[in-house]
């Protein structure tokens, strides 16, 4: 067994208070989605939402959909909800973005977007994260097998690459994150002949740099009760303990778990590893209080609930909810109350994306569909990320309205 660690929360705060002055109102907000839309020809787009509090149905903020580079693949907001970083596979950038407090509105940071190396092509940028402290941007490179990493200017949002970047990764990188702490980063590797993985790593906390974790990278095993043979590690989380980290396996069906030792980030699997989930598991979020995992799969979410002293997971009763097709991102409002979930479309609809979302039930886990689910999005939605609630003053618009009665 393990002890968990102290858990790492932020708490993001919001309230009601209206006002009866002419020009302003006060209002509560959920906070603000973003969905990337991959689809093309051409450039792809950002849709952008907030989030109706208390009913976590979206209403579209005004201007959305926002330009993005070329297959806008992932995205990731900071800790403040001041930036938001888009990861562009198609012409190897990373897109930079401040984010309007108030509406929500998408404006291109000074600069933006970033090459990641402006004399090779190809590396094919897969998934991008923001560490806790709001201060680097992580991204895996999914044919370069490496992680870059860039430093944020905390007044323009503005990115630059760090000294030693990239930083080796293993075969085929895909998801990645960064513990609650921000002392690790845990990439997901494998696909087509190359052994399922997570690579770890130490950062900086000066200069963001990686070192790799000693052991690292950790297999990813072959479940002998699955059918296909090899393990495809998707997506990866951390609980907010900072205890166990919880790897999606497309291929085999399966969540892996893992315990992570509190002073060097080494990865051991836990014994009664995998937990199955359902039609190949994408993406995978758990609650602010730790309580219960969600996972986004071919067309469900799954739910399950954590043991706390041993961060088992057993399926939530109903478990699995329908979703869209191939919903491959799963996100979480700020005060986990609220699931949403991205998803692909398929030839049949001509790859409209959408996201579903849903009510928790804070006693179970289970979902229940928001009024209006699902919601309609871009062409190829691929990822979701959500900015902290806050309480906003905004002008008098009758667009705004809607929101917040």
């Amino acid at each position: 067994m393990f002890k968990l660690r102290k858990a790492w929360l932020l708490n993001c705060t919001a309230s009601v208070l209206l006002s009866t002055a002419p020009a302003t109102l006060r209002a509560q907000t959920g906070g603000f989605v973003y969905v990337t839309n991959a689809g093309g020809p051409g450039p792809g787009t950002v849709s952008a939402y907030s989030i109706n509090h208390p009913s976590g149905t979206l209403l579209p903020v005004q201007g959305s959909p926002f330009p993005a580079g070329t297959s806008p693949w992932s995205i990731a907001v900071d800790p403040k909800g001041r930036f938001a970083y888009v990861a562009n596979r198609g012409d190897d950038t990373i897109g930079g973005y401040a984010i309007d407090e108030v509406t929500g509105a998408l404006t291109a940071v000074p600069g933006s977007p970033f090459p990641e190396n402006p004399t090779v092509k190809g590396e094919f940028p897969w998934s991008v994260a923001v560490d806790p402290t709001g201060k680097f941007v992580y991204v895996t490179n999914y044919y370069a097998a490496n992680v870059r990493v860039f430093a944020i200017d905390e007044n323009t949002g503005a990115l630059a690459q760090v000294p030693g970047s990239p930083f080796p990764a293993g075969g085929i990188p895909r998801g990645l994150t960064v513990d609650p702490a921000g002392r690790f980063v845990y990439v997901a590797n494998g696909y087509r002949g190359s052994p399922g993985t997570v690579s770890a790593f130490t950062i900086d906390a000066s200069s963001g740099a990686l070192t790799p974790v000693p052991g690292s990278p950790f297999s990813v095993p072959t479940d002998p009760k699955a059918s296909f043979g090899q393990s495809l590690p998707n997506s990866v989380t951390v609980d907010p303990s900072g205890g166990i980290l919880y790897v999606t396996d497309s291929w085999q069906s399966d969540i892996w778990a893992y315990a992570i030792d509190e002073p060097t980030g080494a990865l051991t699997l836990l014994p009664d590893s995998p937990f199955p989930a359902q039609d190949g598991p994408f993406s995978i979020t758990v609650i602010p209080r730790g309580k219960f995992a969600y996972s986004s799969n071919m067309g469900t979410v799954s739910a399950f609930t954590i043991a706390r002293t041993t961060g088992t997971l057993t399926p939530v009763p109903g478990s699995p909810f329908p979703a869209g097709f191939y919903s491959v991102s799963v996100g979480l409002s700020p005060r986990g109350q609220f699931v949403y979930a991205a998803s692909q479309g398929s030839p049949f609809n001509n790859w409209a994306g959408s996201v579903s979302a849903y009510a928790i039930d804070p006693s179970d886990g289970k979902l229940t569909p928001v009024p209006g689910s699902p919601f309609g999005a871009g062409s190829l939605s691929t990822s979701v990320a959500i900015t902290p609630g806050r309480r906003e003053r905004v002008r008098q618009v009758a667009s705004f309205l809607p929101a917040h009665e």
